[in-house]
C-alpha cells in the first residue's frame, strides 16, 4: 500500500497493512530552512517558497505532513487584524483586533484576493502538480471560534458566552462564514485533506457543554461541506468534549497527549479516527530517539489510527528525532486480528459510499 493510499484509508477508518504516520500540524523546521535555502518569514508570503518549505518534511525526512498555511492568522489578517509577521523560528500572529463587536464584522468581498490567501491558494496548486502523487496535501483552516478569538481579541470575545451569548454565537457564525468559503478553495486549489484547527475551543478554555452550545454545530457543518477527506486538531485538554466531537461529522480527531489514546478510544468509539499523540514537545522537541521509539510503540499499541505528533512541532525540533519518528513508524507495524480488520475494512466501505 503506498504512502498516500494508507494515510486517506488510516482516516476514513479504512483497512491499512501498518498504522499510518501523517501530521495535520505544521512540521517545518530551522534545520529544513536551512538545507533549503527557504526560510520563515519569507515563506509565509511567497508562494513559491511556501510550497518549497511545506515540502521540505517530505524531501528530506519521509515525514509525510505537507500542509499550508503556517500558522493561524491568514483568516485574521484578510478580516483586518494587524499581524506580526514573525521570525525564522516564530509564526506570524495577531497584534490586534480587527474589529470590537459583530456589528462592525464584515468579510471581503474579494476574500479569496486579500491578505496572503492568494498566496497559499497558489502553494497548493504547486505542490499538488509536484508531489501531490506521492502524499496527500493538506490545507490547514483555522475555525470560525478561533477566528473570532482572533478579531475580536480573545479577552473580549470569551466573556461573551456568559456575558451575552448570542453575541458569542453571532461571533462564531460570522467568522466561520470564512472557514466555509476557504474549505472549498482549498480544495478547488489541490488540497487533499481539510485539516479544521481551532485551538481557542480547547477544553482548556471551554466546558463540555460550552463546546457544545457554542462549537459544536459549525464544527458540524464545516465537516459536512468538505468533499475531501477532513480532520479537527484542538490543542490541549479536550476529554471533556470528546462525546460531543465524536458526532461533529469530521473523519478524524487530532489531539495532544494531555489526553490519552485508551481513554478516547472508549469515548469516541469507531465513529471517528484518532490522530496523536505524540508530545511535541518533551518526546519531539527535547527527547531523544530511544524516547520517541517508546512513545510511538505505546501509541499504536493503545490504538492510535493515525500516528502523529500532538501539535505542531517546534521549529527547533531536531531533524533526528523526526528521522527516529518515521523510522520507528515503519519499522514496528502492528498486526491487527481478522475480526479488526474485517470492521475496519467495512467502515471504510460505509464512508466511501456515504462520501
Amino acid at each position: 500500500m503506498n504512502i498516500k493510499k494508507r494515510i486517506i484509508s488510516g482516516l476514513l477508518g479504512g483497512r491499512t497493512d501498518r498504522v499510518p504516520l501523517w501530521l495535520p500540524v505544521v512540521a517545518v523546521t530551522v534545520e529544513m530552512m536551512e538545507k533549503s535555502k527557504t526560510e520563515w518569514p519569507q515563506a509565509h508570503f511567497e508562494a513559491e517558497a511556501m510550497a518549497k518549505l511545506a515540502a521540505m518534511p517530505w524531501q528530506l525526512a519521509e515525514l509525510p505532513a505537507v500542509t499550508v498555511p503556517f500558522c493561524l492568522s491568514l483568516e485574521a489578517e484578510a478580516l483586518g487584524c494587524e499581524i506580526d509577521k514573525g521570525t525564522l523560528n516564530r509564526t506570524p500572529s495577531v497584534k490586534k483586533p480587527a474589529f470590537k463587536t459583530p456589528d462592525e464584522f464584515a468579510v471581503p468581498e474579494n476574500l479569496l484576493e486579500t491578505g496572503r490567501i492568494p498566496v497559499v491558494l497558489r502553494a497548493l496548486e504547486i505542490l499538488s502538480e509536484k508531489i501531490g502523487d506521492e502524499v496527500p496535501i493538506n490545507a490547514k483552516v483555522t475555525g470560525g471560534f478561533t477566528i473570532a478569538g482572533s478579531i475580536f481579541g480573545v479577552n473580549n470575545f470569551i466573556p461573551w458566552i456568559k456575558t451575552n451569548p448570542d453575541y458569542a454565537l453571532e461571533a462564531v457564525d460570522y467568522a466561520g462564514s470564512v472557514t466555509k468559503e476557504l474549505i472549498g478553495a482549498f480544495e478547488d486549489h489541490g488540497a487533499d485533506i481539510i485539516s479544521i484547527s481551532d485551538p481557542t475551543s480547547s477544553g482548556d478554555l471551554l466546558s463540555g457543554e460550552q463546546y457544545r452550545e457554542f462549537v459544536l454545530p459549525f464544527h458540524k457543518t464545516y465537516a459536512n461541506m468538505a468533499k475531501k477527506p477532513s480532520a479537527l486538531h484542538i490543542c490541549g485538554n479536550t476529554k471533556e468534549l470528546l462525546p460531543y466531537i465524536r458526532h461533529s461529522g469530521f473523519d478524524a480527531y487530532s489531539f495532544e497527549e494531555k489526553v490519552d489514546v485508551l481513554e478516547a478510544k472508549k469515548i469516541l468509539g469507531d465513529d471517528i479516527s484518532l490522530i496523536g499523540n505524540i508530545s511535541p514537545v518533551g518526546t519531539m522537541l527535547q527527547g531523544n530517539p530511544e524516547q520517541i521509539k517508546v512513545e510511538v510503540l505505546q501509541a499504536i499499541a493503545d490504538g492510535i489510527d493515525v500516528l502523529s505528533s500532538g501539535c505542531t512541532l517546534s521549529p527547533l525540533t531536531p531533524l533526528e528525532n523526526i528521522h527516529s519518528l518515521v523510522r520507528t513508524q515503519t519499522e514496528y507495524p502492528v498486526k491487527k486480528d481478522d475480526e479488526t480488520i474485517v470492521r475496519e475494512f467495512l467502515r471504510g466501505l460505509s464512508e466511501g459510499v456515504r462520501g
